[in-house]
């Protein structure tokens, strides 16, 4: 497991933080191209185990967005997602992945409420739009929630 941080930026959260973003990935190249692509503007989580992943998210509620694999040892992507949804319900979950069926997408679809589908490889520019697009609509909940 490894935590990075990274400074502030234009995306910050209402707490005046980078908003926190889980990337979780049994593929160690895929995280690390996930880190560096979102570090400048973001909290960046990184986790290999799914399990770690849901231990991870509990120690951090106020992560905004889950971005996971669908295919992961021990647990696949609609499953995590679908955790997470109960543990942290305002963040808000994206499906990073180049292997889905009908089956796997409808089941991260509908039961982990899955905002957007990514496929890889993701171009940077696709990932930080669907990331930017995810933090507002992590804020809109946040806000919808707390009036």
């Amino acid at each position: 497991m490894s935590i990075e941080t990274s400074a502030p930026s234009p995306t910050t959260s209402r707490s005046g933080r980078a908003p926190t973003v889980l990337c979780v990935d049994d593929e160690p190249m895929v995280l690390e191209g996930l880190f560096l692509h979102l570090r400048r503007h973001y909290k960046v989580l990184t986790e290999r185990s799914p399990l770690n992943a849901i231990r991870l998210l509990r120690e951090h509620p106020e992560t905004a967005v889950i971005i996971s694999d669908m295919r992961m040892p021990g647990m696949d992507g609609a499953t995590l997602l679908t955790t997470a949804r109960e543990i942290a319900p305002d963040a808000v979950r994206i499906l990073l992945t180049g292997h889905a069926d009908a089956p796997s997408a409808m089941a991260a679809v509908n039961q982990g409420e899955v905002y957007r589908f990514l496929a890889k490889p993701c171009p940077p520019v696709a990932l930080g739009e669907a990331v930017r697009a995810a933090v507002e609509q992590h804020h809109h909940l946040v806000a919808e929630r707390e009036l």
